[in-house]
């Protein structure tokens, strides 16, 4: 496992324009003969598979810094243990325990809460960059998006290591924005099904395959570090298969949403870094 260390500077962030290869990714131009035809390629690719994934988002010096300071954050993770059904809501009991709608799945991760990122952190510039929320905004089609006023789930860093898993679930939120900071040395890869469940109907028949392994439209999604990932996770099974190696898995989670002040409940927030603020 590489050493506990972190690069982050005393005083003065990074610029988020020097983070992103803007001349492969132009975000900062989407009103230009550039920008226009980038934008409508990947609204065309998010709408296809659910899910937009941009390898080299981050410059490969940049992506370095910032997996430095996930590392050196790392020791103060708060440890996620949990079991789940893949809806993330408590078990029916009109349903037995092996029923598709209650079935246990295992998570394990550990998260950095958003206050332990510095301010002047190279993830923290990206993060707080207009562009970048401008750009998300108009793959999703959406006015505006807003940073979460949470204290603590605004920004998160998060932290597998050998053995651990996400197991299978959807996501309540409507979509998810991720950056690779490191992969595993090997195990740790992102699996989604889209479409398996709708507003009218959750699905168990579908989910009940993928939970046995019978499931013939599982995908895979290639994650290099430096890519960014936008993924609609509410109708879509996921999950990140267990971690091999000795090489800790670093994920950053930018979480945004198209209306100002989202907080996440203090159960929520207990859950996830286990305290309230």
């Amino acid at each position: 496992m590489a050493a506990l260390t972190s690069t982050m500077p005393a005083t003065v962030g990074p610029a988020a324009q020097d983070l992103v290869d803007l001349a492969r990714y132009p975000i900062d131009r989407l009103e230009d003969e550039t920008g226009r035809p980038f934008v409508a390629d990947c609204r065309r690719r998010f709408s296809r598979d659910g899910a937009l994934a941009l390898s080299g988002f981050v410059r490969e010096d940049a992506i370095a810094g910032m997996r430095d300071e996930a590392l050196g954050l790392a020791p103060l993770a708060h440890p996620g243990e949990k079991r789940h059904n893949v809806y993330l809501i408590a078990d029916d009991p009109t349903h037995p325990s092996d029923h598709p709608r209650n079935r246990a799945q295992a998570t394990q991760i550990s998260t950095v809460a958003d206050d332990l990122i510095p301010r002047t952190s190279r993830l923290r510039a990206l993060y707080d960059w207009p562009p970048l929320r401008a750009f998300l905004a108009a793959v999703l089609e959406k006015p505006a998006l807003h940073p979460y006023a949470d204290p603590l789930a605004s920004l998160n860093t998060t932290i597998g290591r050998p053995g651990e898993q996400l197991g299978w679930h959807f996501d309540n939120a409507d979509f998810a924005t991720t950056l690779m900071l490191q992969n595993a040395e090997s195990g740790g890869q992102f699996e989604y099904c889209p479409g398996v469940r709708t507003p009218a109907d959750q699905g168990y028949a579908a989910v009940e395959r993928i939970l046995e392994g019978t499931y013939d439209g599982v995908r895979r999604l290639p994650m290099a570090p430096g890519t960014l990932v936008l993924f609609r996770g509410r109708y879509a099974l996921h999950r990140v298969t267990p971690i091999e190696g000795r090489r800790p898995r670093l994920m950053a989670v930018l979480s945004y949403d198209t209306e100002p002040g989202v907080m996440l409940s203090e159960a929520t927030r207990m859950t996830f870094y286990g305290r309230v603020r």
